[in-house]
């Protein structure tokens, strides 16, 4: 194995940080900090780039901290980029790449800074969902960074209370692709599914059936006065707390009044749906376009004291938004990863009375990039936000509310 001395530069996408080597070669470099000098190890090498995690700290960040977790660090759990860092300091760090692909990709010169979510520990026991591989031994384990390889992880600090407590129910489970235990805030139950996923972690294609820890396949949530019903293969916020920060954001952006006729893309089980269906009244109408039928199925089931929803089954491009309403007045795009689909972006601007978006994005990079194609488009920029709903990870959300004159 190749060993380099390196002095650690800015945070770069992937968990890393960049640096600069005696043979002109630039590193990215895991567990490390801004400033510090590590020793690290070369993970992958390429003629003028590569990838590294620092295995000794010669000279520490101020903001270095233990990482909570035995199971964070080089050659351990993949699954975490932050936790030897302060939380302080992984605001800074996500604010700094947030900055960086919104100027780089998108163009944009915008002060906008990673905001906090209280939490009682730290941004520990925060997620309700966990992903799992199971050992041909029955043990549960994540994987190492870039790596298939399953480390053994008979718990995970960021999973809420409920999640941690199944973990350790089951001492042997059985070899599966992967597991997924779910624990929805509000729900009574725990949900264990064994699953394959797609490339696009959003989307669970396959489920082959219950443990004996659950007892349905929906779980139940509540969202301020709204109630959902969520199966295990549709998607759902991952923060417990994200949905009511989501959905207070994503209705303030729209400015709904009574009447008005909304978009709602890549609309999931229907958490926003809901909500501005019940904004809009029987006198607006609010089409959803999801892919996944599972999570048209929630939608569907989740909608049904508002007959003036619809839920339509279909990928957003620009043939499903011509299907959908002509008259909309406002647009929500929650997108996956991927970002959005570049004819939809361009159909949506052709509706002539739309007048207002609101996007969700848990990637900066493509959400910068969608932000341009509609900035050129003629749109303007009113406000953009950015959450920590990822603690201990590079990962975060951002919103932005987009609008134009009726007149455009």
């Amino acid at each position: 194995m190749t060993h380099v001395e390196l002095t650690l530069g800015a945070p770069a996408s992937g968990g890393g940080f960049v640096a600069r080597g005696d043979d002109g070669r630039v590193y990215f470099v895991r567990h490390g900090l801004p400033g510090e000098r590590v020793r690290a190890v070369v993970t992958e090498e390429h003629a003028k780039w590569a990838r590294a995690d620092a295995i000794e700290i010669l000279e520490a960040s101020g903001e270095r901290v233990d990482p909570p977790c035995e199971f964070a660090g080089p050659g351990k759990c993949g699954g975490c980029d932050y936790q030897h860092a302060s939380r302080s300091s992984q605001l800074a760090l996500k604010t700094q790449l947030l900055q960086e692909q919104l100027r780089r990709i998108g163009k944009f010169d915008l002060d906008v800074k990673v905001e906090d979510v209280e939490s009682p520990n730290q941004g520990l026991g925060t997620r309700t969902r966990l992903r799992f591989g199971v050992s041909p031994t029955g043990q549960l384990g994540m994987r190492r960074h870039g790596s298939h390889d399953l480390i053994p992880t008979p718990t995970c600090l960021l999973g809420v209370s409920p999640l941690q407590e199944t973990m350790t129910k089951t001492s042997l489970w059985d070899e599966s692709d992967d597991v997924l235990i779910i624990a929805l805030p509000q729900s009574d139950s725990v949900e264990v599914r064994r699953v394959m996923f797609t490339e696009d972690e959003h989307d669970l294609i396959d489920e082959e059936g219950d443990s004996d820890l659950s007892d349905t396949d929906l779980q139940e949530t509540h969202v301020g006065q709204m109630s959902f019903r969520v199966s295990a293969s549709s998607f759902w916020q991952i923060h417990e707390q994200a949905p009511e920060i989501l959905v207070q954001e994503v209705l303030q952006g729209l400015q709904l009044s009574a009447g008005d006729h909304v978009m709602d893309l890549y609309c999931g089980a229907g958490l926003f749906t809901k909500f501005i269906a019940d904004r809009v009244g029987p006198f607006g109408s609010v089409i959803g376009i999801e892919s996944s039928q599972s999570a048209v199925e929630d939608a569907t089931r989740n909608l049904v004291e508002y007959p003036w929803t619809y839920i339509q089954h279909a990928s957003v491009n620009k043939r499903s938004i011509a299907h959908a309403s002509p008259l909309s007045t406002h647009a929500v795009l929650d997108p996956p990863r991927s970002g959005n689909d570049r004819s939809a972006l361009l159909a949506l601007n052709d509706l002539e009375h739309l007048r207002r978006i609101v996007s969700v994005s848990c990637d900066p990079a493509t959400f910068a990039r969608d932000l341009r194609i509609l900035v050129d488009l003629g749109w303007e920029i009113v406000s953009l936000r950015a959450f920590d709903l990822f603690p201990m990870t590079e990962h975060l959300e951002c919103t932005a509310v987009l609008g134009r004159s009726i007149a455009h």
